[in-house]
């Protein structure tokens, strides 16, 4: 709680005309440790997804990284969507986000969604090959480490034929970057390029998972975050064909790690925060230990700060934040369009 209560402080002590919208902010995270769970420990970070979808978006969006920003969070994260499904796959839209992503003075950590490059074919995106844009992606995002500037965090990539796909222990948490997106995960089962790329890109991930829970065990890890696109729908039974290998994984993660899992996405554009395995899947051995959280996305902007607690009932509290409608729509500050 102390971290919290320091930047309550810092931010009671501003003068300048974000002042109050910056001390109520402080104030929801120091009352939602209360109401989700414990005391917070010095892990913290903001996480965001969804968005910016258009060019109306775009201001408000980049202040709400900048004001995350000045909090001096480790790190943010975006877990995927950068624009809408609909717009066009351009390569500016792609530079635009990573000139964004490149000028916070914090490290980002990104996952791609499937409006980069999943949906990239569909005739209003413009009719485009996903493997030529997923190509384009990580040449963009990840080839110049200046992009993300994550080098601080010392992240670990077992394939480097898949450079977004990283874990990295901080703080005594390890924090696991799986490439798994919406529109069922690629799974495409009448284009054998797309099943092709799903089952290449699932045994990746299975690799990077195994990987990260050795070393979250052999470090004593006290906790584990799992950061990707897709909403995997845990509530259904069997498991959506493009999630299935997830769940496999998810269910020998559970066995294997002993510890707290926070599982946090985006991709269906609705902020929850619960148990998913408690609700139709409590024969999973361990699925007391997994939490969801899924970030708020267009067109409600917003993020979420998530800490970590040391109520062991209770191991994550989060705080949401949502600009205000006069923040949202007031572009003059930033010369949004």
């Amino acid at each position: 709680m102390s971290a919290a209560l320091d930047l309550y402080t810092k931010l009671a002590d501003t003068t300048d005309d974000k002042g109050p919208s910056r001390r109520i902010a402080a104030l929801t995270l120091l009352l939602s440790l209360f109401c989700y769970g414990g005391t917070a420990l010095s892990f913290d970070f903001f996480v965001v997804g969804d968005a910016p979808y258009g060019n109306a978006e775009y201001a408000p969006f980049e202040r709400l990284l900048q004001e995350a920003a000045e909090q001096a969070p480790p790190f943010i994260v975006h877990v995927g969507d950068i624009k809408g499904g609909g717009e066009p796959c351009t390569e500016a839209r792609n530079r635009r986000i990573a000139g964004l992503f490149q000028a916070l003075p914090v490290p980002v950590l990104y996952t791609p969604g499937d409006n980069e490059w999943t949906d990239c074919h569909r005739q209003s995106a413009g009719g485009l090959d996903p493997l030529e844009r997923l190509a384009a992606l990580r040449a963009r995002f990840f080839a110049d480490p200046e992009v993300l500037h994550n080098a601080a965090l010392e992240l670990r990539v077992p394939d480097p034929a898949y450079p977004e796909n990283a874990y990295s222990i901080q703080d005594g948490v390890m924090l696991v970057l799986l490439h798994l997106v919406g529109s069922d995960n690629n799974h495409r089962s009448k284009n054998s390029a797309a099943m092709a790329e799903w089952r290449q890109r699932s045994a990746a991930n299975r690799k990077l998972l195994r990987k990260a829970s050795r070393v979250a065990r052999q470090s004593q890890a006290r906790a584990m975050v799992l950061l990707f696109h897709a909403n995997p729908l845990f509530e259904r039974s069997p498991a959506s064909p493009g999630f299935a290998p997830l769940m496999t994984d998810l269910e020998e993660l559970l066995d294997n790690f002993s510890g707290p899992v926070l599982a946090v996405h985006g991709d269906t554009h609705r902020f929850q925060f619960n148990q998913p395995l408690l609700r139709d899947r409590s024969m999973v051995k361990g699925a007391e230990r997994l939490w969801r959280l899924e970030v708020p996305g267009s067109p409600f902007l917003g993020g979420v700060w998530v800490s970590l607690t040391s109520d062991p009932a209770e191991p994550f509290a989060i705080s949401v934040v949502y600009p205000s409608a006069a923040e949202a729509f007031d572009t003059s500050l930033s010369g949004g369009h």
